[in-house]
């Protein structure tokens, strides 16, 4: 089980290290400014997003559509979270900033961690001659870019007893919508339907082997469900310790 690849650390690192140099940059020229002119470099990387993310449902159109390619990935979500937290201004902006942190910080743990489990070494090699390839390893980097934003121009004031419950519902309801997906689809949104680490996916196999298939997968979809909503609650409070110790004030 490899975690990071030499391609991941020849291309991650650099692009991390420079994203967080033009967050701060953005950070010097803009900190002071109204939260609408902070918002501007937010709403640009959500809408190419957005954008990079239409064409791929294009050319999976034109090449016989792929079913991987619905959005009922964990990373789907940023299609449109990201989006409504660009542009959405009513009184629940700050729940819904703060849902999107908490999976933007989650994404950019596993980055962090195990790089290899979000995209593969081939995907960088052929960045520039396959569109999915180019679109899997932007959009993850995007996301990345998004979260040092909301960190570095104060985008949003997280309070964890307002927070946590709209965070558990939401990826709850994520949860349950994927596990569903990837039953009735047999496909593998969010590690619902199989385990992309392979010392855990044999695990699930031996389990599968022992007590039968029906069995295995809810005992299987059940643990990936309850996960998913800690993890990224843990990554929330990872978000709110990083903007107390970076930024205790704007």
């Amino acid at each position: 089980m490899e975690l990071w690849s030499r391609e991941h650390a020849l291309t991650l690192i650099p692009a991390v290290i420079i994203m967080l140099g033009i967050c701060v940059l953005l950070r010097i020229f803009l900190i002071k400014k109204d939260i609408k002119y902070r918002m501007i470099p937010f709403q640009i990387i959500a809408v190419l997003l957005f954008l990079i993310e239409v064409g791929k449902q294009v050319y999976s159109f034109k090449h016989g559509y792929d079913l991987y390619h619905l959005p009922f990935h964990f990373c789907s979500l940023f299609i449109f979270m990201l989006a409504i937290s660009a542009f959405y201004k009513g009184k629940y902006r700050e729940i819904v900033f703060s849902v999107t942190a908490a999976i933007c910080c989650a994404t950019f743990l596993l980055m962090m961690i195990y790089p290899c489990l979000i995209y593969s070494a081939a995907n960088i090699v052929n960045y520039f001659s396959g569109y999915l390839d180019f679109h899997t390893v932007t959009f993850h980097n995007m996301v990345i870019f998004e979260f040092f934003a909301i960190l570095f121009l104060n985008l949003n004031s997280p309070k964890s007893k307002r927070d946590t419950k709209p965070i558990i519902f939401f990826m709850a309801g994520f949860s349950v919508v994927a596990a569903t997906m990837s039953q009735l689809l047999k496909t593998n949104y969010a590690n619902m339907y199989s385990c992309n680490i392979p010392p855990l996916e044999s695990v699930r196999i031996l389990v599968q082997n022992a007590c039968g298939y029906m069995i295995a997968q809810i005992m299987y979809v059940s643990i990936v469900m309850l996960l998913h909503i800690l993890f990224t609650l843990m990554a929330y409070h990872l978000y709110r310790f990083l903007k107390s110790i970076l930024f205790k004030k704007p």
